[in-house]
């Protein structure tokens, strides 16, 4: 068990996290992932660079390449400060790219026992199970994040994940209900002994109620149990980031996602 989570094992962590859903284009090599997602994704084609001794012209390329390859036009990078080469988001900001979101790397130890979030009593929490919990999950994370109506496809999709992480707690999902409607979501997926979290948000008409950290404190209570000893995520610097450190998280550091536009 991991007992001392120092910034260089945190920031590691932060760097390794990736995610591949079935079925997705990839390629993975030791300097970097690049990710077809579903259409319905809010980025659908991902870029993500674990760390390169090549110069940053050379490794831009080949990864736009990889991005045309598909078809895809817009490429969406995760960067930060220890990103390898220095100099790659100096590089993408001259070929055009933008930064469209800045997010903090958050992480709190989970050995000795969770944060108490001390969740309203009025807030129910509900694990994601079955088709009408992933619909409302969805129905709060398009409300928070944007998208369109869920597919068929994308609620089977998506039932197929929690389904495979009820077996072992190895991932899940939940959803908080305020006076009887979906408020709150968020998903954990586990990586050794850290719980990423992600997914984490607020339906609009009903923030201030404690939703977020009703499905904050399902998520780490189940992955403790199941063997955590680090909750890490990616708060937006100027939303859930702040909600975040007054539960108990301690900022690591910045990353940025900037978007790129391939044609």
């Amino acid at each position: 068990m991991t007992t001392n989570w120092d910034a260089e094992a945190v920031l590691a962590a932060s760097n390794e996290w990736s995610c591949v859903p079935d079925g997705a284009p990839h390629v993975r090599n030791e300097e970097y992932l690049v990710v077809a997602y579903p259409d319905y994704f809010l980025t659908p084609t991902s870029a993500r660079v674990f760390g390169s001794e090549r110069d940053a012209a050379s490794l831009a390329d080949e990864i736009c390449a990889v991005a045309l390859g598909w078809g895809r036009e817009r490429l969406w990078w995760r960067l930060s400060e220890f990103t390898r080469p220095p100099g790659l988001e100096v590089e993408l900001m001259a070929r055009g790219a933008a930064v469209v979101e800045r997010m903090d790397v958050l992480a709190v130890p989970l050995a000795a026992g969770g944060p108490d979030l001390a969740v309203p009593d009025d807030v129910e929490v509900r694990r994601v199970t079955d088709e009408q919990t992933v619909r409302d999950a969805i129905v709060v994370g398009n409300d928070a994040f944007g998208g369109e109506p869920p597919s068929d496809d994308q609620v089977a999709t998506a039932l197929l994940e929690v389904e495979r992480g009820l077996v072992d707690d190895s991932g899940g999902r939940w959803v908080a209900y305020v006076d009887g409607r979906p408020a709150g979501t968020g998903g954990y997926t586990l990586a050794g002994e850290v719980c990423r979290l992600w997914g984490g948000s607020t339906h609009r008409s009903v923030r201030g109620r404690g939703a977020y950290r009703a499905v904050l404190d399902a998520r780490l209570r189940t992955a403790r149990a199941a063997g955590a000893t680090l909750g890490l995520t990616h708060g937006v610097v100027d939303t859930s980031s702040p909600i975040l450190r007054r539960a108990g998280f301690t900022r690591y550091g910045e990353e940025r996602q900037l978007v790129l536009d391939l044609s």
